[in-house]
């Protein structure tokens, strides 16, 4: 993770992003979802060529239980968009069943490139006051979160906001870089609702690895 991040977050080389977002069949990623991530990206990258978040393939059938190396073979067979020249991409995939290192998380990046979304996870994890569709707003946003480095991935921050006890996430609530924002106990510790947003100490952590 974070070893694409400049190129993600800065002018140059990559002028434009792509998000390829891959799904199993039936754990469809929702529009809302993807919307609250276009604008996030938008307003953190500097790329003057756009930032796009697409839908790209279904995938036929999933299983119950993904380690690492099953969802690496998953992006070779079904990763349509890769970075190269001006364009720098990321892939996001929804899956079915669970993590096989642990069952409790909602998802995981897994390289400097990719994320995989547990979408089955998320409804286990929702509750008549954090509801799903919020959750997977949240999820998706903190992934990305540490695809571009947040929180310490390979730099040191100004600011101290990394949890000792939950490396490389925020140890403020109202941030979508806290650690629980990708576990199953988001219902029991985030009952107002997820954050779905950076907060200042992130986005001044964004801004540095931009160079601004």
């Amino acid at each position: 993770m974070g070893a694409m991040a400049r190129t993600y977050l800065q002018r140059s080389p990559a002028t434009s992003m792509i998000v390829e977002v891959d799904w199993v069949s039936g754990r469809d990623p929702s529009s809302t979802a993807l919307d609250h991530l276009a604008q996030i990206l938008r307003r953190e990258l500097y790329k003057p060529g756009g930032v796009e978040v697409r839908l790209g393939n279904t995938i036929a059938s999933g299983r119950s239980s993904w380690t690492v190396g099953d969802l690496a073979s998953l992006e070779r067979a079904n990763r349509a968009s890769r970075s190269g020249g001006h364009r720098a991409t990321m892939w996001m995939v929804y899956v079915d069943g669970s993590f096989a290192e642990n069952p409790n998380a909602l998802a995981i990046s897994y390289s400097a490139s990719a994320a995989a979304i547990f979408r089955d996870r998320l409804g286990d994890a929702a509750s008549s006051l954090v509801t799903e569709p919020e959750i997977e707003r949240s999820v998706i946003t903190h992934e990305a979160g540490h695809l571009l480095a947040l929180v310490n991935i390979g730099y040191r921050s100004r600011y101290d906001h990394e949890d000792p006890d939950h490396p490389h996430h925020s140890n403020d609530k109202n941030s979508v870089m806290y650690w629980a924002v990708e576990d199953i106990s988001i219902r029991n510790i985030l009952r107002g609702g997820p954050p779905d947003d950076f907060d200042t100490a992130d986005r001044a952590d964004l801004a540095m690895l931009r160079g601004a």
